[in-house]
């Protein structure tokens, strides 16, 4: 089998990316414009200033890749039982034979996916202030008007996805393991009844999507919501000073533009990930191959004896 690649043209754009927006957070915060306090960083339980805040996140990425590379089958057989274990052992599985096809040319819109979870899980943690104050600097912006809480939110939510994005991908790569070793399920029907066949991957894969889609909306459409609410009483009770154009728009910006940032830290993880490929579909192989599941053409389960 020919070991499988992430184009490096992908993941260069996207580190380029999030490398130019780390240059700029950490020069407007040296020059003041955001009120960090750069000997306490951003990220109240690292050490070191908010330069070394975004090194860690990289250095973050590169421990969690590391898991993924070597971890990976002991987690997908992990919830292959635990499939078995929700579903009331009534489906059997098998492999489907990728033989002829070999492996699947690379998949880097998989990435997409674990970037919206970590925004639905971020903007929870942003909303609730103790949990996001372990975290997060909140305090300061301490100076804001309550009404401008939106920025708190936004700017917590920003940073805490782009820390908790690739430790997302732990759980993950197991189902696209699952997916590129073609494990799937068939419900135990009696004769002539169709066969209910799905990837065991995708089983999980679902729920991710759908936890994503909910997610966001929900935190897009209060940050809208929170936004205007915010431009409405800057507008009938100006503050001392006023407000710049870029604190206008520190909400937006943070909510659109996080998910994009979030895939530097994960594709790190994810080149790991297609890099151990090769091994890790063998070893899951192996595991599953000693609980006696079969190696079949996908045409075929159906008729295979329950």
């Amino acid at each position: 089998m020919e070991k499988p690649t992430i184009s490096w043209k992908i993941v260069l754009a996207i580190q380029i990316l999030v490398l130019v927006t780390i240059a700029v957070t950490v020069i407007f915060t040296n020059l003041g414009v955001f009120p960090f306090d750069t000997n306490l960083g951003v990220y109240r339980l690292l050490p070191g200033g908010i330069l070394l805040d975004f090194i860690w996140l990289y250095v973050f990425s590169f421990i969690i890749g590391a898991f993924v590379y070597f971890a990976t089958p002991a987690v997908s057989s992990f919830l292959w039982k635990l499939h078995r274990f929700l579903t009331r052992g009534n489906y059997n599985y098998y492999v489907q034979d990728f033989k002829d096809q070999g492996i699947a040319s690379p998949q880097s819109r998989r990435m997409i996916l674990p970037a919206f979870v970590a925004l639905g899980i971020s903007y929870s943690i942003s909303n609730i202030r103790s949990l996001a104050n372990l975290i997060f600097v909140s305090e300061s912006f301490g100076s804001l008007a309550p009404e401008a809480q939106t920025i708190v939110i936004s700017m917590s939510l920003l940073f805490i996805l782009l820390l908790l994005s690739c430790f997302i991908t732990v759980l993950f790569a197991p189902m696209w393991l699952m997916q590129d070793n073609g494990l799937v399920s068939e419900f135990k029907t009696k004769p002539r009844v169709t066969a209910d066949i799905g990837g065991v991957g995708n089983y999980y894969l679902k729920m991710m999507k759908g936890f994503a889609g909910v997610s966001t909306l929900v935190a897009y459409l209060f940050t809208i919501y929170q936004t205007i609410e915010w431009y409405q009483f800057v507008l009938s009770s100006p503050p001392p000073g006023g407000f710049t154009m870029l604190i206008f728009l520190i909400p937006v910006m943070a909510i659109i533009t996080s998910p994009i940032l979030a895939l530097g830290p994960i594709s790190v993880v994810y080149v790991l990930y297609e890099r151990s490929l090769v091994k890790n579909m063998a070893s899951f192989k192996d595991r599953i191959g000693r609980a006696g599941l079969e190696t079949v053409k996908i045409d075929s389960i159906s008729h295979q004896e329950t």
